[in-house]
């Protein structure tokens, strides 16, 4: 019977084998490394480009902060040039109101009657508030709102205090108030109404007996003049 010897062959095969399989993680290994590194470098510069972009995008959101800065303070800017263009406005439109207030005075009073002791006018301003419908656009569609709206309201109270005969001069002098005009024909004063009215005692000299005339003092309201009545006063 004849022996063969099999070790060296399966010794040789199983070095083989073992080739194979170091070369075949060797493979591996190189092909894990060469992906990891092409997404290393993928990574890497995609960062690069975010990073890029988020400077870029810092720069515009600075610049912008500065335009939205000069855009605000251009809006107050304007707010207070149109605070003062209203206020140079009302001034041009009431700046004939004393004179005219004094003119007209003196064609109300009752020639030879009366006499003026104190005049005096105080501008009130009040605060009012008031409910106003307003259009609001949203989404294409417009939608009413009721918003309120707070509104300085000034008034002019005229007071007059001064000396007359009797109690029916007063009386006049109060019918010549209400029915005092503007320049443009509409009624002048409103609200006129008796304050106080008492009599006094007047003393006219050592040979001369003392008279009992009417102290009084008569209150109203100077209406505002419109943008027309003011144009015609100019015009005046």
């Amino acid at each position: 019977m004849i022996r063969i010897n099999l070790l060296p062959y399966r010794a040789a095969r199983k070095k083989e084998n073992v080739r194979n399989q170091i070369l075949v993680f060797v493979l591996a290994l190189v092909a894990v490394t060469a992906i990891l590194g092409y997404f290393h470098f993928y990574l890497s510069g995609r960062i690069t480009a975010l990073d890029t972009e988020i400077k870029n995008t810092q720069k515009q959101v600075k610049k912008f902060n500065k335009i939205v800065k000069q855009v605000e303070e251009t809006k107050k800017t304007l707010a207070l040039v149109k605070k003062k263009l209203g206020a140079i406005n009302t001034l041009d439109m009431n700046r004939g109101d004393a004179v005219h207030l004094l003119d007209t005075m003196t064609k109300v009073v009752v020639e030879n009657r009366m006499w003026f002791t104190n005049f005096e006018a105080m501008e009130k301003v009040t605060t009012v508030t008031k409910t106003v419908t307003v259009t609001v656009e949203k989404k294409g569609k417009k939608t009413k709102k009721k918003k309120k709206v707070k509104e300085k309201k000034v008034e002019v109270i005229v007071k007059i205090k001064g000396i007359a005969l009797d109690n029916k001069t007063v009386a006049d002098f109060m019918t010549n108030l209400e029915n005092a005009s503007a320049l443009n024909g509409e009624e002048m004063f409103g609200n006129v109404r008796l304050v106080t009215l008492q009599q006094t005692a007047f003393k006219q000299g050592k040979d001369k007996p003392t008279i009992n005339l009417k102290a009084f003092e008569v209150s109203c309201q100077k209406l505002p003049l419109k943008a027309d009545q003011s144009k015609d006063k100019e015009k005046k």
